[in-house]
């Protein structure tokens, strides 16, 4: 019993440390895959919204090229 109360009184502080530094590694990596879904997420969205608006840009294009040639007939 004397042993392990020596072990706590020289490392106790350095169990507690490392304990923090685990218990927060794992949260923060439980964290880390949730804002990876959401950053996953927002950039399909984006993704959608970039080809929609491309498909935008070219039927805008179409229109001014058709405009344009009738002009010039």
């Amino acid at each position: 019993m004397e042993e392990i109360a020596k072990l706590i009184a020289n490392y106790g502080v350095s169990i507690i440390i490392v304990t923090l530094f685990i218990w927060d590694w794992f949260t923060n990596k439980k964290d880390m895959k949730e804002t990876i879904e959401v950053i996953k997420d927002t950039s399909i969205n984006i993704s959608k919204s970039l080809d929609l608006l491309q498909k935008s840009m070219d039927r805008h294009d179409e229109k001014l090229d058709k405009l344009l040639e009738s002009e010039r007939k």
